[in-house]
């Protein structure tokens, strides 16, 4: 490889991975020698294998994104980035290379949208709106030109711009969605409180009751709470660049609460999310920004992003009577309940002071996580 023989690096690769299918950097190593030959295909390929031998092998999404991009699949880049940048690294370097990455093909991706709309020849298109054509669902199908001015236009004129994901191209969809985001809102504000604790949890459980007798199936369907999930994310997004902080902290609550409950019934794996669900519900600018962020396929709070980034993230004490203002601690600072993991506090004091009201449900959380 270091010869710049491609196809005997390519070949000797083989060989090795003939003898040991099981070796991540094999394939990780030919897909680099396949990329240096212009393969981008065979490169992606390889370095799929390389992850899928290995999920914690970081040059693997690295070069597995980097082929996704030259071939121009841009939101599967972004996606293996972001899988890449979750797993991490302890190497500064390729970090580094990871991040810059992210950011060739986020700005390549719009330049592509411009030139999309310029060969389309749709007046005063931009990057936003050809983002807004996609949400749409306007690029995965049969061109209409004239339906898309129509429609972007339509969108453009009542000024929102960027819809941030929002799946308002879904009509057979759009009856449920409205009746659904009707119905968790109206169980979410329609409590009789059972206890004196968490009663943020009991909103949410109330909303949860409603949905599920309402909408059984639809509670299975993963397409249809991804619907949901992805329309309250674009709310939140649309609600935090109007400066409507608390409106965007609820979109994003309910969106993470679903997603993960979602998971919690269709899966055999429980993991405690009650302090996550809280910590958004409550939550400080990094904290909001990061997780809409992540799910928006936008890059409409990169700026917003970079505002808030260096602010500590913060976590909400469980303890009702802790001294702290606003019970905020740093996140990296706080202690999680070593039982149930659900609740998390600012010192031992604070923890110990609360166990009288966090024990029960301490103790229920343990039983769901040892039951599955």
């Amino acid at each position: 490889y270091a010869a710049k023989d491609y196809d005997g690096a390519i070949n000797q690769y083989t060989a090795a991975i003939a003898l040991d299918s099981k070796n991540c950097v094999y394939f990780s190593n030919r897909s680099a020698a396949y990329a240096a030959k212009g393969d981008w295909k065979a490169a992606a390929n390889d370095a799929q294998e390389s992850v899928n031998v290995e999920p914690s092998f970081f040059k693997g999404y690295y070069r597995l994104a980097r082929a996704q991009f030259e071939q121009k699949e841009f939101a599967a880049a972004l996606a293996t980035i972001n899988s890449g940048l979750d797993v991490g690294t302890n190497d500064r370097e390729q970090k580094k290379l990871m991040r810059k990455l992210k950011a060739e093909v986020k700005e390549t991706k719009d330049e592509e949208y411009r030139k999309t709309a310029a060969a389309h020849q749709i007046q005063d298109c931009c990057a936003q709106q050809f983002q807004l054509m996609e949400s749409l669902g306007l690029l995965n199908r049969p061109r209409d030109p004239q339906m898309e001015r129509m429609l972007v236009e339509e969108m453009m004129k009542k000024g929102k711009g960027c819809v941030h994901g929002y799946a308002i191209g879904k009509y057979p969809e759009k009856g449920f969605y409205q009746e659904f985001n009707k119905t968790f809102i109206g169980g979410f504000n329609n409590v009789t409180y059972q206890t004196m604790q968490y009663r943020l949890g009991e909103h949410f459980t109330s909303a949860f009751r409603a949905t599920s007798a309402k909408f059984p199936e639809e509670w299975k369907d993963e397409s249809k709470i991804e619907l949901v999930v992805n329309n309250w994310v674009a709310n939140g997004t649309t609600s935090l660049l109007h400066g409507k902080i608390d409106e965007a902290r609820t979109y994003a609550a309910y969106a993470f609460f679903i997603q993960k409950y979602f998971s919690v019934m269709n899966d055999s794996t429980f993991v405690p999310f009650s302090a996550q669900v809280e910590d958004l519900f409550y939550a400080d600018e990094h904290t909001l920004v990061s997780f809409l962020r992540k799910h928006i396929p936008c890059s409409c709070l990169d700026k917003k992003y970079k505002e808030v980034k260096s602010a500590a993230k913060m976590s909400g004490c469980y303890n009702e009577h802790c001294s702290l203002p606003d019970r905020k601690v740093e996140r990296s600072k706080a202690n999680p309940c070593s039982r149930c993991r659900s609740a998390y506090y600012c010192s031992r004091e604070c923890q110990k002071a609360d166990w009288p009201r966090h024990k029960l449900v301490c103790q229920l959380t343990a039983e769901i996580i040892s039951r599955r």
